[in-house]
């Protein structure tokens, strides 16, 4: 059995709204609950701001990438 470190979307530095809102988008789902590894976060936000005209959630989306930038992809998040 492999551990694995879990940490709250709060200690990363989330913005919930933002991770609800492209959670959401992507499976029609609340992400509340959700145990969300950071490499699902990290593909997840790259192509998000591929395509995001929204200049103030792509800021949001940009200070989130650096928040878990030197953190392992096994990493959960807990939403």
């Amino acid at each position: 059995m492999k551990e694995v470190k879990v940490v709250s979307y709060k200690e990363v530095g989330f913005d919930y709204n933002v991770c609800d809102e492209i959670y959401e988008n992507g499976c029609g789902k609340d992400v509340e609950g959700r145990l969300l590894d950071v490499e699902f976060w990290k593909i997840v936000f790259e192509d998000r701001l591929e395509w995001e005209e929204n200049e103030l959630m792509k800021k949001n989306i940009k200070r989130m990438v650096e928040s878990i930038s030197k953190l392992d992809g096994d990493v959960l998040v807990e939403f």
